[in-house]
Parts: structure tokens; sequence; C-alpha cells
């Protein structure tokens, strides 16, 4: 049986970081639920993603005491993408045109088509893996998937956040088609 030390429990248990995982399995949930309409999915994923934003943005920090490169490589989670019915309705409101980085002068500043699916499928299997591994219960798995979420928030789901909230917001406030 696992120990989790005081220091984990304390960073699990703070207000923060229970409503980042609150707020990421609330976004899991919905991605796993096939019983909705097109129309329902698009609005509570809207909902959905602006709390889950706000919760990422507030989540802590985690300092890496129990892992490291090798631990990662130790940690191994069966992953069971199971969103890919809901993702897969949305027919003509999957694209949408970005510019890929909006700020970045060198950056090419034609729109490029983005995907709505490919940007939901990724925030579920950053988020998905990492409450995965919480659930191993190690102080190792537990730390590397706080970091790890912090991390892939600034450099991965949080870039694919700001694209899909975008899109979404179009098409909940526009006709959903």
């Amino acid at each position: 049986m696992n120990t989790i030390t005081d220091d984990i429990k304390t960073f699990l248990y703070k207000s923060t970081t229970q409503e980042f995982l609150n707020s990421a399995q609330n976004f899991i949930n919905l991605l796993e639920n096939e019983n909705l309409t097109l129309k329902e999915f698009m609005i509570s994923c809207h909902s959905i993603l602006l709390e889950l934003y706000t919760c990422g943005h507030n989540f802590d920090e985690i300092e890496l005491k129990y892992s490291d490169v090798h631990s990662r490589n130790e940690v191994k989670i069966k992953f069971e993408n199971r969103n890919k019915s809901i993702i897969s309705k949305l027919n003509e409101n999957e694209f949408y045109w970005e510019v890929f980085d909006p700020i970045n002068p060198d950056m090419e500043s034609e729109p490029v088509k983005g995907s709505l699916s490919d940007d939901l499928s990724d925030i579920y299997h950053d988020l998905k893996i990492e409450l995965e591994k919480i659930n191993t219960n190690t102080n190792e798995a537990i730390e590397d998937a706080f970091w790890q979420m912090k991390f892939s928030f600034r450099n991965h789901w949080g870039n694919h956040y700001i694209d899909a909230l975008r899109a979404l917001h179009y098409l909940c406030y526009e006709t959903i088609k």
C-alpha cells in the first residue's frame, strides 16, 4: 500500500488544486458523455472550458521532489480514448480559421485551418492521462501529474483551449449547424 507524504497531500487538498481537478474531471465527463445533442454539447463545452481555463491559470506549480526523468518513464497508464463519439458529430462545425501565433511578428500571419475536434481531443488527452496518473496513488505519479498539468496548460492544452473557445464562442452565439 502506498503512503502519500504530507507535502503531496497538502498540495492535493489545496483549494486551487481541488478546483482544477474538479474542472478537469468535468471536462473529461462531458467529452465522454454520449447522450448529448450537438447543441447541448457545444453550449456545455463552452461553459466548462471557461471554468477550466480559470482553474488552470490559478493552479499552482509544484516543484519536483519525488519524480524525475526516470520515474516519469516508469509510470505506465492505460489510456482509453472514449471521447471520439461526441466530437465526431461536429461535421461542418469542425473547422475554423486562425492565425497560429497572433503576437509573434516572425511567424506566418496567414490564417490556417484549425480543428475543433483536434483541440478538444488534445485537451482531453493531456488531462485524462494526468488524472489517471493521480489515481495510481504514489508520490512520484501525483507530483509528476501536477507538474505535467501546469506545464501542458502553459505549452500545449492552453493553446488548444484558446483556439477551441474562440471557435465555440462563434458557434454558440451564432447558429449551431
